[in-house]
C-alpha cells in the first residue's frame, strides 16, 4: 500500500491510489398508505408496480414452510421508511411481474417440499388454492400491457369467479380435514379455517378502505390548512394593499408595509412580538385601535367578561376584526358597534352598522372574505357565524363559538 504522502500531484493513477467512489445506497422504499399491517407489501407493490395482495398471498403461503414468509416480510421492512404523501394517480401495473412473483412462489414451495420442510400436501395444496385464490381475485385489470382483446367487465368477472372458487375449494378442503363443513359449529379447528380463509380473502378490501381514510384525513388537514393560510392572507397582507393603494402618503405606505412585514414574520414563525396581547379583552383594544387608525371610523366596542387569548378567542377576534373591516369599506358608515361576550361556556359576538347593507347571496364566489374570514373561520373553530343583512337596512353578523369544557370558566373574571 502506497502511502497517501508520497504519492505526487502527477504521478499515474494506479488502483492502489486511486480514491475510492462511494457507493450510493439504494433508496428505501416508501411504506404504503394500503396497509393491512404495517404497508409494507403496500410499499413494495407500488415500487415493483404490481399489486400488493400478490405479494401478502405470496409471504401467507411462505411463512406456513418454516417461517418464510415472516423472514422474507421483516427484511423486506427493514428497507422501508414512512409512507410517503399520497402521490395522486398510481402508475399502472405490469401483470407480467406479478406472473414472476407467483412463479418464484411456486418454486420456493416446490424446493420447501422437496428440502422436507412441508406440513402435508393435505394442507399446503388447500392454502395455496386459498393464497392464489385471493391474489387472482384481487388483481383487477387495468395496467400499461393489458389486452383488451376481452371486454373488461368480462375479464373482470372471470377473475372473481376463478378466484372465488379457488378460495371456495381451498377452505373446503381444509374444513373437511378438521370435521367437515357439516359439524363447522362444533369443529373449533374448522371455525379456525373458515374465518382464516375469509380474512384472507378480505384482507385486501380492508387495506384499500384504510388507504381511502387515510388520504382522506390528509386531504381534510391539507384543505385545513389551506383554509387557514388563506384566511390569514386575506385579513394581512390583501388587506394592507388596499390600505397601501389608497394612500397618497409615502411615509404612511411605508409604514403600513413594514407593519405587514413585522406581522407576516411573525406569524409564518409562530414568534408573538413583543408587547402583544395576552388577554380577549386586550386583543379587541388592540384590534379596534388598528381599524380606527386604519380606515378612519369610530369603533364602539364593549366586552364583557375575560378569557386567556387562546385559539378560540383568537379566531373570534380576527372574525371580528374582518367584519369591522368589511364595514368600514362598505357600509359607508362612521360608526361600527362591538359587543363581545364570554358567559355560559360560549364566547359570542355581535357586530353591526346601519349602512348600505347588502344581499349575501349576491357576494360573488371570488369575494372570500366572509365566506372563509368569518364563516369558515369560526366554523373551522367549532362555531357558527351568521350573516343577516339587506340592502338599505345595515348589517348584522353574529358569532357562536362554544368553548372548551376545561377551559369555559379558566379565563380572566
Amino acid at each position: 500500500m502506497v502511502p497517501a504522502s508520497s504519492v505526487r500531484d502527477d504521478a499515474p493513477v494506479t488502483p492502489w491510489t486511486a480514491p475510492r467512489a462511494r457507493v450510493p445506497r439504494p433508496p428505501r422504499v416508501p411504506r404504503s398508505r394500503d396497509r393491512v399491517i404495517a404497508g409494507v407489501a403496500g410499499g413494495w407493490g407500488e415500487r415493483w408496480r404490481v399489486e400488493p395482495t400478490v405479494l401478502r398471498a405470496a409471504v401467507a403461503i411462505l411463512t406456513l414452510v418454516g417461517g418464510l414468509g415472516i423472514a422474507l416480510y421483516a427484511a423486506a421492512a427493514l428497507a422501508t421508511t414512512d409512507p410517503a404523501p399520497s402521490p395522486g394517480r398510481r402508475p399502472d401495473r405490469i401483470p407480467r411481474r406479478e406472473v414472476s412473483i407467483g412463479l418464484a412462489t411456486a418454486a420456493m414451495l416446490v424446493a420447501a417440499r422437496a428440502l422436507g420442510v412441508w406440513p402435508g400436501d393435505e394442507v399446503m395444496l388447500p392454502a395455496a388454492a386459498v393464497a392464489a385464490g385471493a391474489a387472482v381475485t384481487w388483481s383487477w385489470q387495468g395496467s400499461a400491457d393489458r389486452d383488451d382483446a376481452l371486454p373488461r367487465w368480462l375479464t373482470l368477472t372471470f377473475q372473481a369467479v376463478a378466484g372465488a372458487a379457488l378460495v371456495l375449494a381451498g377452505v373446503y378442503s381444509l374444513a373437511s380435514r378438521t370435521g367437515g363443513l357439516a359439524n363447522v359449529g362444533a369443529s373449533v379447528s374448522a371455525i379456525a379455517v373458515v374465518l382464516g380463509g375469509i380474512a384472507m380473502f378480505a384482507s385486501p378490501a380492508l387495506g384499500k378502505v384504510l388507504r381511502q381514510l387515510d388520504d382522506e384525513r390528509s386531504m381534510r388537514i391539507r384543505e385545513d390548512e389551506r383554509a387557514v393560510v388563506a384566511a390569514h392572507l386575506h385579513d394581512s397582507v390583501l388587506q394592507s394593499l388596499v390600505l397601501i393603494q389608497r394612500s397618497d402618503d409615502p411615509r404612511r405606505m411605508a409604514s403600513l408595509a413594514r407593519r405587514q412585514e413585522r406581522d407576516l414574520r411573525a406569524w409564518l414563525y409562530a414568534t408573538p412580538a413583543a408587547g402583544d396581547p395576552d388577554s380577549l379583552h386586550a386583543a379587541m383594544s388592540a384590534m379596534t385601535n388598528e381599524v380606527e387608525a386604519d380606515h378612519d371610523v369610530r369603533v364602539e366596542a364593549v366586552v364583557v367578561g375575560d378569557r386567556m387569548l387562546d385559539d378560540h378567542a383568537r379566531a373570534v377576534v380576527a372574525a371580528v376584526r374582518e367584519a369591522v373591516v368589511n364595514a368600514a369599506r362598505h357600509a359607508d358608515v362612521e360608526r361600527v358597534d362591538v359587543f363581545v361576550e364570554v358567559a355560559h361556556g360560549e364566547l359570542t359576538a355581535f357586530v353591526r352598522d346601519v349602512g348600505v347593507g347588502f344581499d349575501p347571496d349576491a357576494v360573488p364566489t371570488d369575494r372570500r372574505g366572509i365566506s372563509d374570514s368569518i364563516v369558515g373561520r369560526v366554523g373551522r373553530a367549532g362555531g357558527v357565524a351568521i350573516v343577516a343583512s339587506r340592502p338599505g337596512s345595515g348589517t348584522e353578523i353574529e358569532i357562536r363559538l362554544p368553548l372548551p369544557l376545561e377551559r369555559a370558566n379558566g379565563g380572566r373574571p
